[in-house]
């Protein structure tokens, strides 16, 4: 942790442009595909170390490209998390940090950049923010908003208003690949936004997978959260009435066959989403894309599947924060890497490689330099922004590195009054369930974490 404040300041005010297979001038824009899946945890891919999952689409194409262990989003939640891939800042800064709510007036997002440098745009699935997509720098656009219905969701396609009996996904899935067709003709580079719904549950909260899918897992064989018996004896008071415990235990939580039970259908819905996805990843491959576009995949967030009790997402816990994430494009080999990238840095990595000048107001770092493998200092740690009031949460910030994980809730929003602090030794306890902050062994941790968050809250609100 020694370097922990000096790479921090690092992220903060500065990106590195090493330079990866870029556009320069003159030369042919690579095409950039983003899919972001909502609510779709870390381990929720086969590839990612979970044998029961079947999820032979993603697994494959994780197996062609760059496969990133230690991904994550600064704030686990919907529209914040959107907001933070397209603008690469922060929703202290951007203005997202509640469900629905909109950008900031002047805030810019990749889409209205890349728009400027004569990209096609397509922005396609679930939109979660107050502006349209049109008003975000999308030339085409299909979507539907916030949580709802798997079938028979009301979408926006181009300006007209439909209810398709197929699945949400399907449908967007199939709009994907028209506008893929539709930049093939155009001949133009273009950027598409892909955002599947699931594994998001429907507007009932249930994860409606079809009975066929299933009944392709044994209900019997769904691990269950080491922690799901943590009696929150060392993490704050208000963890006992926030939503991710009462809506926990309406679902049954902690009991083993009630998690089990919950993960079979929120697997099922996975292995779903990776059949629609399939028909999109073909259509690449088809229109000849594959050599000169890169494909993103990651999720928005990720999701306690009964960890210490706690279901769905926003608290600054592992499960909720990180998230798979993989890339595949040009002159990139497969392979894994271990370093802390976010969903921040989507941005800035999208306009390096297509030529577009930095703006200076954006918090991510490009990753170029570790597409390319350049040996080089990257981040220690970073700050996850528990802020925003989704589900009675308090307000928090969260510096998290490799190996630890140091949490301050405060009693108000001026974050002037820490209520609890929680230190987690991410190797020795994964789990999350020894706080070691009033150990009095770890000071020099916990100072260089409050260090960091000083220095982050300058940024707030700018």
């Amino acid at each position: 942790m020694k370097s922990l404040l000096a790479l921090s300041l690092f992220f903060y005010f500065g990106t590195i442009a090493l330079g990866f297979q870029h556009a320069e001038h003159g030369e042919k824009k690579p095409n950039f595909i983003f899919i972001y899946t909502d609510d779709q945890r870390f381990d929720a891919m086969g590839t990612n170390g979970n044998p029961i999952i079947n999820t032979p689409t993603l697994d494959n194409m994780a197996a062609q490209g760059l496969q990133f262990t230690n991904a994550n989003v600064v704030f686990a939640l919907c529209s914040p998390s959107r907001a933070a891939l397209l603008t690469g800042r922060y929703g202290s800064a951007n203005g997202v940090l509640e469900l629905g709510s909109d950008l900031n007036p002047g805030e810019k997002t990749v889409a209205q950049y890349l728009k400027e440098a004569g990209y096609l745009t397509g922005m396609v699935g679930k939109w979660h923010l107050g502006k349209k997509p049109a008003e975000t720098g999308f030339d085409f656009s299909v979507f539907f908003t916030g949580n709802g219905d798997y079938y028979n969701r009301l979408i926006y396609d181009e300006g007209n208003s439909l209810r398709p009996e197929i699945h949400c996904d399907q449908y967007c899935a199939n709009r994907s690949v028209d506008f893929l067709k539709e930049a093939k003709e155009s001949g133009k580079p273009f950027f598409l936004f892909h955002n599947t719904q699931l594994p998001h549950m429907n507007g009932e909260l249930v994860w409606d997978a079809r009975e066929e899918t299933k009944a392709l897992y044994e209900t019997d064989n769904m691990p269950v959260a080491n922690s799901r018996l943590d009696d929150l004896s060392d993490k704050p008071d208000y963890l006992r009435n926030v939503r991710n415990l009462t809506q926990a235990k309406k679902y049954g939580y902690p009991e083993v066959d009630a998690i089990q039970d919950h993960t079979r259908d929120y697997y099922a819905v996975i292995t779903e989403m990776d059949t629609f996805l399939s028909q999109l990843f073909n259509t690449i491959d088809r229109l000849g894309f594959r050599e000169n576009t890169y494909i993103f995949f990651m999720s928005d967030n990720g999701w306690m599947l009964g960890e210490h009790g706690f279901t769905s997402k926003v608290l600054p816990y592992r499960p909720s924060t990180r998230v798979p994430f993989f890339v595949l494009g040009p002159g990139l080999s497969p392979g894994v890497c271990e370093e802390l990238v976010l969903n921040i840095d989507m941005a800035p990595t999208i306009l390096e490689l297509a030529g577009v000048e930095m703006p200076s107001s954006i918090h991510g770092t490009s990753i170029v330099p570790l597409l390319a493998a350049e040996r080089m200092d990257w981040r220690d740690g970073f700050v996850y922004e528990g802020l925003g009031t989704y589900g009675g949460a308090k307000p928090n910030l969260t510096v998290i590195t490799r190996n630890y994980r140091y949490i301050e809730t405060y009693d108000n929003d001026f974050l002037n009054t820490i209520n609890h602090i929680e230190l987690y030794d991410q190797q020795a306890d994964p789990d999350e369930m020894h706080n070691l902050a009033k150990s009095g062994r770890h000071s020099g941790i916990i100072e260089k974490a409050q260090e960091i968050l000083q220095t982050h809250k300058k940024i707030l609100n700018k």
